[in-house]
């Protein structure tokens, strides 16, 4: 989940690969470095911690280097750990994104060889191996090979050569990403990275090295050496727009930014629908896939596709996919939920799939990423630049575009889209200056409790799960998502004196064992916060309620977006770094 960046031009190298990781910062924020090639030596600074606004480049012009910022895996978060890393020569530096995950192995191999290790990070078993084989006489670019092929795991590694004077790379399942502008490339594990600068691109496939050498690159198969003659393309990317504006969080502006993403993500037209209609329509079973937030949004697809659809359809979690293995068939289709398009447990499991002859249809929000390539077909969610780590506008436009296949399914597309926009309208008015005063009041007067419950049924059910996940991670508070159902079967033990119970309720038929459940909890001492419909605004059971947007059938995204407020004001509240939370990364591209 680490993030990497290279730059040959005539620009200032320094300053193209900071303005580069800034944007990669997403992927890791635990260190950050940067090296260059300063006449006849490499050059390398880093630290732990953000990347600072501004790097002190000391008077140093480089027209050529590499940048990465950590997320840690193997070995603490210090200075020493922190990439690039160091040939003993120093001939070289490597940086890394993903595991090597027989790092151990390797490690003693290689120490039985009389080599010393400096750091705690499998990168420097990578570093060991290229130096072993140019030790027996190999060049530096066919040792990098030989050390990639003995790594398991998913991995990308970045080089720069004080030598020639180039970069290298090769990818294995991390991404990777080439930008042509005249003279110039850059290579990033997202081209978000350097899309202010070119949209002309080139993608990067598996097992693949690129050698990048006087504003020049070539592609070569690692498996046969054989040289690979592949076109750029101009990518209409992510929107280059990725300022805060007018607000003081990614994540405030990303919420509010759902009024219009929803219709984005929804866009589709009935004959760009109408392969994936038609293999729903002889499908055996289907099923939606994906983890985290991506993980609820398959699971609310499902609920859509047997609730108003009719489906066969089983939501399950990217991580535990064992038990379905021996049921997926070529007469199924597979749903895949990723913002990313890398997610590695994802990936893992689609390729077994895959192996099955499932029909694989993906929902990303990533142009040319992996997961887009290995898909029978392909939907792009089009929410724009999801800069926040805590996923807000890449869910609702997940489960928009859920909503509008299951209704296209029973031949409801106008009426899915009538009620979208209806939806959209109703959002615009929603986002006001008030209501987001009621809702940070309610939110700082959670400030001191610890432990938090949200109770959802039927349509809500997931949405308590994606709630409760959406505010642990921003404000580092326990919160729990449940199937109110469960509160008798054991989670009412867990109430006492205080304890904020959340009830998502709408004017559905579960409205009444909603209410009910409530009660149950206030009689226990509760504090009870009401989400959903005004209908219930002055329900006695309730001690604060948050009304939503109106809407008849989309209620998992008006009942999603007060979570995502507090999770803002709460975490606002307690001074948390909002944007970026402790400990995660926003693509989870290691398992």
């Amino acid at each position: 989940m680490c993030g990497i960046f290279g730059y040959i031009g005539q620009d200032s190298a320094p300053s193209i690969i900071h303005k580069g990781l800034k944007r990669l910062e997403y992927r890791g924020y635990d260190s950050w470095g940067i090296s260059i090639i300063d006449k006849d030596k490499i050059r390398t600074i880093k630290d732990v911690g953000h990347l600072p606004e501004e790097i002190a480049q000391k008077k140093l012009f480089s027209t050529i280097g590499i940048g990465h910022t950590r997320w840690a895996t193997h070995g603490g978060i210090t200075v020493t750990n922190a990439h690039p890393h160091f040939s003993k020569d120093r001939s070289f530096v490597i940086a890394q994104n993903g595991i090597v995950e027989n790092y151990l192995e390797l490690k003693e191999e290689l120490e039985s060889k009389e080599y010393e290790f400096e750091t705690n990070v499998d990168t420097e078993v990578i570093v060991k191996l290229v130096e072993e084989g140019i030790k027996k006489g190999i060049n530096l670019r066919n040792s990098l090979i030989s050390a990639f092929k003995q790594l398991e795991g998913r991995n990308t590694v970045i080089v720069l050569d004080l030598k020639d004077k180039r970069i290298l790379a090769i990818r294995n399942g991390s991404p990777l990403i080439l930008g042509i502008k005249k003279d110039e490339i850059f290579l990033a594990s997202d081209p978000l990275a350097f899309n202010q600068f070119t949209t002309e691109i080139v993608e990067v496939n598996n097992g693949e090295l690129i050698e990048i050498e006087k504003g020049k690159f070539k592609i070569f198969d690692i498996d046969n050496n054989k040289y690979i003659d592949r076109e750029s393309k101009i990518e209409k990317l992510l929107d280059i727009d990725i300022d805060k504006g007018k607000y003081a969080h990614y994540m405030l502006k990303e919420i509010v930014q759902q009024q219009h993403t929803i219709l984005k993500a929804t866009e589709y037209t009935e004959k760009e629908l109408k392969p994936l209609i038609k293999q729903l329509n002889n499908a055996e079973n289907i099923y939606t896939i994906g983890a985290g937030t991506a993980g609820f949004s398959a699971d609310q697809i499902a609920y859509y596709l047997r609730k108003i659809s009719k489906k066969s359809a089983i939501s399950i979690k990217s991580y535990e996919t064992e038990s379905y293995l021996d049921l997926i068939t070529s007469k199924d289709v597979v749903i895949v939920l990723s913002q990313s398009g890398e997610t590695a447990d994802t990936l893992e499991a689609i390729e077994l799939f895959k192996e099955k002859g499932a029909y694989i249809a993906s929902v990303i929000n990533m142009p040319g990423s992996t997961l887009s390539r290995i898909s029978d077909i392909f939907f792009m969610s089009k929410a724009g630049s999801e800069i926040c780590v805590a996923s807000t506008k890449v869910f609702t436009s997940q489960i928009s575009f859920g909503y509008l296949i299951s209704k296209t399914l029973i031949g409801e597309f106008n009426e899915a889209k009538k009620e979208l926009s209806s939806l959209s309208s109703n959002l615009e008015s929603y986002f006001t200056k008030e209501r987001f005063k009621d809702i940070e009041n309610i939110a700082n007067k959670l400030v001191n409790k610890e432990h938090f419950f949200i109770l959802g049924k039927g349509q809500n059910f997931h949405i308590a799960q994606e709630g409760a996940l959406k505010i642990k991670e921003i404000s580092y508070k326990h919160f729990e998502g449940f199937a109110a159902g469960e509160l008798k079967h054991g989670v009412i033990a867990l109430i006492e004196k205080g304890s904020p119970v959340i009830s998502i309720i709408s004017n559905d038929m579960n409205r009444k064992d909603m209410i009910s459940a409530t009660y149950e909890v206030k009689a226990r001492g509760a504090l009870t916060i009401g989400i959903g419909d005004m209908d219930f605004e002055n329900e006695k059971c309730f001690d604060y309620f948050i009304d939503v947007a109106k809407t008849e059938e989309l209620k998992a995204i008006s009942n999603v977006i007060p979570f995502q407020l507090i999770s803002y004001f709460l975490a606002k509240a307690l001074g948390n770094n909002i944007d970026k939370p402790r400990n995660l990364a926003k693509s989870v591209t290691v398992k």
